[in-house]
């Protein structure tokens, strides 16, 4: 069986040059912190597209005929819909679905109808350094997936050994999160965690000297990446950066304290927890678990190891990172450091949670904030902008007609 097992991850492996595969695959059993795995659909491609095209098309017809009162049936049934069931079916929130609407919620909520959002140079730029950033600390194997199980068993092999790489490394990057904001399910993906010690009794201008007397504990500190064109940092973190790696913070500190429902995880997204994994996933978790952590291949029994390595690690820090690269040449160009604010999250939550359960609409910028829409898709169409501008010409009326009548 391990074998087997073996030569199959040379197959995996193969974009490496065939003289490394013995040597890359024993560094990837004896280390296995740095194994990532990648999931490559292998459901009914042709299928999902045209699904999508048909979600797409309706789209643009709730976009189109939102003011005309003759409105097809199917399409009303989409509007009375809340946002969480309309666009994410009711199961899978992401924490961006959250944190980008501190930007623009109207920008946001026309991006969702509009099918996502266009993928511009900077968006391709930034995706592709994330992945070199990733790659330098992991080994990523491609695997295919078969069932939604599968996929979601990649997504725990992942978080499970990105937690045993921060005590191997004291670093992982694009780590798997997840958990429930008020009863709707989060999911998102936290850039870099490190383990960074944390020294007492230490002036600002002393030598710095480690010793057993001045190290108190180890701090993890939650760290994003942004991308930028120009060659410096900005002033402060905007707050849809804020949120994103608070809320990151939030579900992280959440795990650690065992709160994890798995049977409500499981239901909420529709998943069998006793359904096997396919021979290709299972072949990779039999070599890099220990068999007496998992015996039987399946969701329930890896969430398990889940929980286990949560109970080893401890809260994260109050302190979050947004670290800056140039997209040019990937030069690093420097971090902000914020405080968590937990009542002002939960504020925020409580705001966005109404929007995606349905409770009230979306809102827009405020006014001195307008600058926003000069790069925006939807500005020509924005009821809010639309309505401003309407308001605007209004005064403006309002104005002359007093100012003539003096005269």
């Amino acid at each position: 069986m391990f074998t087997r097992c073996f030569n199959y991850l040379c197959k995996l492996v193969g974009s490496r040059d065939n003289n490394n595969n013995i040597t890359n695959l024993t560094n990837l059993i004896n280390n296995k912190e740095c194994i990532k795995l990648r999931a490559i659909d292998m459901t009914n491609k042709k299928k999902n597209s045209k699904k999508n095209l048909l979600k797409f098309k309706l789209a643009r017809k709730i976009m189109e005929l939102r003011t005309n009162s003759n409105v097809p049936s199917d399409i009303k049934n989409q509007e009375e819909k809340s946002p969480h069931e309309r666009f994410r079916d009711s199961k899978t929130l992401f924490v961006t679905d959250f944190s980008s609407f501190a930007w623009c919620e109207l920008q946001q909520h026309y991006s969702l109808i509009a099918g996502g959002r266009k993928e511009t140079l900077a968006m391709k730029n930034g995706s592709e350094i994330h992945k070199n950033l990733e790659s330098q600390e992991h080994v990523i194997v491609q695997i295919p997936t078969y069932t939604r199980e599968d996929s979601w068993g990649i997504k725990l092999y992942n978080l499970i050994f990105g937690i045993d790489s921060l005590f191997t490394n004291y670093k992982t990057r694009e780590l798997p999160i997840f958990g429930f904001v008020s009863d709707l399910f989060v999911f998102g993906i936290i850039d870099q965690v490190e383990m960074k010690p944390v020294f007492d009794d230490i002036s600002g201008d002393e030598l710095l000297i480690i010793s057993d007397t001045n190290i108190s504990r180890d701090e993890l500190i939650i760290s994003d990446t942004k991308t930028r064109t120009k060659p410096y940092i900005p002033k402060k973190a905007p707050p849809s950066v804020k949120f994103q790696l608070m809320l990151y913070k939030k579900l992280f500190d959440e795990l650690v304290q065992g709160t994890i429902d798995d049977e409500k995880i499981f239901q909420t997204l529709d998943l069998n927890p006793d359904l096997e994994f396919s021979n290709e996933l299972a072949n990779i978790i039999k070599i890099s678990c220990k068999e007496s952590e998992i015996k039987e291949l399946n969701l329930r029994n890896l969430m398990k190891v889940v929980i286990n390595r949560f109970r080893k690690v401890w809260k994260t820090s109050n302190v979050l990172e947004v670290n800056y690269k140039l997209q040019k040449d990937e030069s690093d160009l420097g971090s902000i450091y914020f405080d968590y604010n937990e009542n002002q999250l939960e504020n925020y939550l409580k705001k966005t949670i109404k929007y995606w359960k349905g409770d009230r609409k979306p809102e827009g910028v405020p006014i001195e904030d307008a600058w926003k829409c000069q790069n925006c898709d939807f500005a020509d169409n924005c009821e809010w902008r639309l309505n401003k501008i309407k308001e605007c010409e209004q005064k403006k009326r309002a104005f002359k007609e007093i100012t003539n009548g003096q005269h």
